[in-house]
């Protein structure tokens, strides 16, 4: 299957209509620069790639909620900087986003809350700026850590 055919199905499961799908997709293939890779086979794309074309199919629905598992992994500097300006778009358009990272800077830089769960259970949760203080969310997770052993 190629990017553009994978693209394709998941907008055929949202039901997003053609024209809509092709700017979409332009759009958001153009801001990841993944648009002359499309019509290539997923098999053969880099780890990179993956990640790009998967992010792709998440904004490709416009969606208000989106859950994100280390969205920044295998990501290049420039595609993390446009990630982050669509994460930020998305809320400020009164969306949500949950993600999970353990890029504890981008945690504290991104987001308006965190929450340090460890082996399954919420150890600390709350606005960051309540989370971390004047420490950096480094130093809470460090010495959280210390408190565990």
């Amino acid at each position: 299957m190629t990017g553009l055919d994978f693209l394709g199905f998941i907008a055929d499961l949202y039901r997003i209509p053609r024209a809509e799908r092709r700017a979409r997709i332009a759009e958001y293939a153009e801001a990841y620069g993944l648009t002359e890779e499309l019509g290539g086979m997923i098999g053969g794309y880099s780890h990179g790639m993956k990640q790009k074309l998967a992010l792709i199919s998440a904004f490709l629905r416009q969606p208000r909620l989106l859950l994100l598992d280390e969205p920044f992994v295998g990501l290049d500097p420039v595609a993390s900087h446009t990630l982050k300006q669509h994460l930020r778009g998305l809320c400020r358009s009164g969306g949500a986003v949950l993600f999970s990272t353990h890029i504890l800077e981008v945690a504290q830089t991104l987001c308006d809350d965190i929450a340090i769960i460890r082996h399954g259970r919420l150890i600390v949760s709350g606005p960051t700026a309540q989370v971390t203080r004047t420490a950096s969310l480094e130093d809470v997770f460090l010495e959280l850590q210390g408190e565990a052993r």
